[in-house]
């Protein structure tokens, strides 16, 4: 078979693979059926996307934030709106401010905002990597609520996470457990098995390792790039 064959199959399967494991069924026919256009099509809508957020919470911006956070002070006090709190809250955050980004967010949980979905989550993002994880918790379980029971899968992973800093070890592996097959990336499945080894479950915790190394060398190389923090805690975990 022609080497530009093999790779497009491997790159269909990947994507329905990863369409099935996060419960976007009906792509699968696309993918197989229209193998080229359908794969383009996945990876522009729906992968391309989650890569770019996921990204996006991983390298915060730090474009001259203090002249930023200036600015938008200033349209604040011209115009307090919830649109420029919620501005000035994510550039309190992007700057590790994230005291006074929880401040403003908590202020403007009031009257018909008092369960705002967007408020919320920045809450949950601020309260967590202000090591606040009690508050993390609490929010995490308002936003819930307040979306019906429709965390994003980035959300639950905080979740998780924010259970194991908790102390929560059992309830952390019930939440790692539910999403290591729908979580784009190799994050909740590494995270899962760093768990699990430190809890002595050691055999599942390898096979988790070794399932991450699989799919570094069988995805595209994109793919491993993205991944290369997670690939290499698996390979130093195994050694």
């Amino acid at each position: 078979m022609h080497l530009i064959g093999i790779v497009q199959i491997i790159i269909q399967v990947y994507f329905a693979v990863h369409a099935a494991r996060t419960g976007r069924y009906w792509w699968i026919f696309i993918i197989l059926f229209f193998p080229i256009i359908g794969s383009l099509i996945y990876f522009f809508v729906e992968y391309l996307p989650e890569l770019q957020i996921a990204a996006k919470l991983k390298n915060p911006r730090n474009v001259n934030p203090a002249k930023q956070i200036k600015q938008l002070q200033q349209e604040l006090e011209i115009t307090d709106s919830i649109k420029n709190r919620m501005d000035l809250a994510e550039a309190y955050f992007h700057a590790g401010e994230y005291q006074a980004s929880i401040d403003l967010l908590e202020k403007s949980l009031v009257g018909v905002n008092a369960k705002d979905p967007h408020i919320l989550e920045g809450l949950c993002f601020s309260c967590f990597h202000n090591r606040n994880f009690e508050k993390t918790k609490k929010y995490l379980s308002e936003l819930e609520e307040a979306t019906d029971g429709k965390l994003a899968n980035n959300l639950r992973l905080m979740r998780a996470r924010t259970h194991e800093a908790l102390g929560k070890e059992e309830a952390a592996l019930k939440e790692y457990q539910s999403i290591i097959n729908i979580c784009t990336g190799e994050e909740a499945r590494c995270r899962y098995a760093l768990l699990l080894k430190k809890l002595g479950q050691r055999e599942r915790a390898r096979e988790l390792f070794e399932e991450i190394i699989k799919n570094a060398k069988l995805y595209p190389r994109q793919y491993s790039k993205f991944q290369s923090e997670w690939v290499n805690i698996a390979k130093e975990q195994i050694k």
